[in-house]
């Protein structure tokens, strides 16, 4: 064990002088690799320390931290003369000693609170430390705090090899980033320390790592990890730095991490071969690394392999789980702890699914989509392809998205509880299965949501929708399922009939096709959604997926030729021409085969839509494209079809169309091509 002994005291106010009360002892806010609970996960803790000759009990007691406060509502006994650690990882449910938050490693205030749930009985700030550091009293019950890089978590603190101060973070003379040729790096600290580097993204903490003596020269891109070093100080944060020599490709994201933990036949995650370590999970396959958009700085994170099947492809996608309270920002607003960067290894999947979403964003369908943004992504400075970083769809995102301060979150062919509850679930889905009315099936469920994922399975075809499974509600009074869309991947060929397929299912699988279809309600409402869908956002798929293809070529190009050989991926060229050729074949067969298993027929209306500075057409609230449109649709089915006059202009009518206001259900069969009547206003 190694104590530092600087003075802390302003860390926190003073504890009260008598030590007749249970006291905080030591804390340790970034446990990475040190003691676990029963469980074998290494949660951060905090420990507490009785100091009298009698048995105390923390029933009743509180502890507070950051606005969240956990109360001991069982007995939890803290033996005289003894400590009880306290696990921060949010499960209560695992034991009396784990508490109801975790531990921001960046600091802050933890408070003891006394049974009135008023009187504090003892009060510590920390600031932010370095893994596997805690901060502690020396010793056991005195005033006086200090660090600890060997921490003793149920233990007595010891008071000896005391070390001063800390060294300070390495500089490094040039930044990080791209450059088209070799480089010099001079590193610097403060007075007294020295620096120890590693050139491929190991610990530079570790016995294999360089001693800094002059300026380093390299003329290959290279993951620079340094850290100051002292005998009598605690060495500093360490310096990360990703250097790219040669060209880069649009956006860039670094990813370090250690290269034992990355290849190792026994510790890698992302080995290659019979080791299958890759196909791993749990918190005993995460391993630390720095993350870090180019320019930006690096975030401490665990890093594990994401996904499931994708884990057998040699591209995996990473999950990234950082150690500071929500550092990573998304276009949506969202802030999380966690990050996605999906690899999206399969042929044509980023295509795929980079149009759906945006389809999706731009017509403001009733699904919610991960926001996610498409970068180059070095792994230790090796150039490893196009990812899209994304938040994980948990929790955290879903509740900022229903701005709700608790969701019921399922997943799966089974919608498995990931959190909350599946009670509220299993009445909504029996209510549906059985045909139960209308307004008792919109009590519980958000049919829009529903309906608009049904109609995107259809009309890709897509063939793992049950496996690709997630809705949630807000836990509050009215608080209905919604659906979530990820991994759109998979399509079908044009011709494929998912219509029977997804109906001669023999299990209740999402997104429930046969029981929207045998609802007239929800039939009707499919049907005249799907036909919207097609008129606008459908419609619209090749030329978005053209735009996004034109935008992000060169990326894409760069990561086939990265990944060829070892994924097989087809060209990006021919990804774009088959999804094109896909969203002029699909819709003709998929109204086809709605048709053949409703028994309703389907008819083509030609609308002619005029400019937008006259007015705005809208179909199913959907707004068409200015000119000729032709949409098709289904005889007996109402589509709501409205006008909406620019300034300068009034609605006067229809023609075609025996309607007389601008707003109105309108059913196929009966009309063949219609035109609204606009007026111009004389100033």
């Amino acid at each position: 064990m190694v104590l530092l002994s600087a003075d802390v005291h302003s860390q926190a106010p003073a504890p009260r002088e008598s030590s007749d009360h249970i006291l905080i002892n030591e804390v340790l806010p970034s446990n990475r690799v040190g003691s676990t609970d029963s469980t074998g996960r290494s949660p951060d803790w905090i420990e507490l320390f009785n100091p009298t000759n009698r048995i105390a009990d923390l029933q009743g007691w509180r502890i507070a931290m950051a606005g969240r406060q956990h109360v001991f509502v069982q007995a939890l006994v803290v033996p005289a003369m003894g400590h009880v650690l306290l696990w921060c990882d949010g499960r209560t449910e695992r034991g009396s000693e784990h508490v109801s938050f975790k531990l921001p490693h960046e600091g802050g205030a933890v408070l003891l609170i006394e049974p009135d749930g008023a009187t504090i009985a003892d009060v510590f700030s920390y600031h932010a430390l370095p893994a596997n550091v805690s901060i502690g009293r020396s010793p056991d019950g005195a005033r006086a705090w200090s660090y600890f890089t060997a921490p003793t978590p149920g233990a007595a603190n010891a008071s000896y090899l005391a070390v001063r101060a800390r060294c300070e973070q390495p500089t490094a003379s040039i930044p990080t980033g791209h450059y088209e040729g070799s480089q010099r790096i001079a590193l610097s600290t403060s007075t007294g320390c020295r620096i120890r580097y590693t050139l491929d993204g190991g610990d530079p903490a570790s016995a294999v790592a360089l001693d800094y003596l002059a300026p380093v020269s390299i003329d290959a891109s290279t993951a620079l990890r340094a850290v100051a070093v002292a005998d009598d100080r605690m060495h500093s944060e360490p310096l990360v730095g990703t250097y790219i020599i040669g060209s880069a490709h649009g956006e860039s994201l670094a990813l370090t991490v250690a290269p034992a933990d990355l290849w190792s036949d026994s510790t890698g995650i992302n080995t290659v071969g019979h080791f299958n370590n890759n196909t791993r999970s749990g918190s005993a396959w995460e391993r630390d690394g720095l993350f870090a958009l180019f320019g930006g700085s690096p975030v401490a994170a665990r890093v594990s392999i994401h996904g499931s099947g994708s884990r057998g492809l040699r591209k995996r996608s990473f999950k990234l789980r950082a150690r500071e309270e929500a550092p990573f920002t998304f276009a949506d607003g969202t802030r999380s702890d966690e990050l996605i960067l999906r690899a999206d290894a399969s042929p044509h999947a980023w295509l795929r699914n980079a149009t759906m979403e945006a389809l999706v964003r731009a017509h403001a369908l009733e699904v919610d989509v991960q926001p996610s943004r498409s970068a180059s992504l070095y792994l230790n400075a090796a150039y490893w392809g196009v990812y899209r970083w994304m938040p994980s769809k948990d929790a955290t995102w879903l509740k900022q998205r229903a701005g709700a301060e608790a969701v019921d979150v399922l997943e799966g062919p089974a919608a498995v509880p990931v959190r909350g509850s599946d009670a509220h679930y299993r009445r909504a889905l029996a209510l549906l299965e059985r045909g139960a009315p209308i307004d008792s099936i919109d009590a519980l469920i958000d049919t829009r949501s529903l309906i608009d994922l049904a109609c995107i399975d259809l009309w890709t075809g897509r063939a793992d929708h049950e496996l690709n499974m997630r809705c949630y509600r807000p836990r509050q009074p009215g608080g209905r399922w919604r659906w979530v869309l990820f991994d759109m991947d998979l399509w079908s060929t044009p011709e494929e009939n998912a219509v029977e397929r997804m109906c001669s299912a023999v299990a209740l699988e999402t997104p429930f096709v046969p029981q929207l279809l045998a609802h007239d309600t929800l039939r009707a409402r499919l049907l005249a959604r799907i036909t919207a869908l097609q008129a606008t956002a459908f419609g619209r798929a090749g030329t978005v997926a053209d735009s996004l293809f034109r935008a992000h070529r060169e990326e894409l190009m760069a990561d086939y030729k990265r990944w060829e050989l070892e994924l097989g991926s087809p060209h990006p060229d021919s990804t774009l021409a088959q999804l094109k050729h896909f969203a002029e074949q699909r819709p003709a067969q998929l109204f086809a085969h709605l048709a053949r298993r409703t028994g309703i027929g389907t008819r083509t209306v030609i609308i002619e839509v005029p400019p937008r500075d006259q007015a705005l057409v809208l179909l199913e609230g959907m707004p068409l494209a200015p000119g000729r449109q032709s949409v098709q649709g289904f005889t007996g089915i109402a589509v709501r079809l409205e006008v909406r006059a620019a300034e300068g202009h009034e609605f006067a009518g229809w023609k075609g169309l025996d309607l007389g206001a601008n707003t109105g259900n309108v059913d196929f069969s009966k009309i063949r091509s219609i035109r609204p009547l606009l007026r111009a206003l004389v100033p």
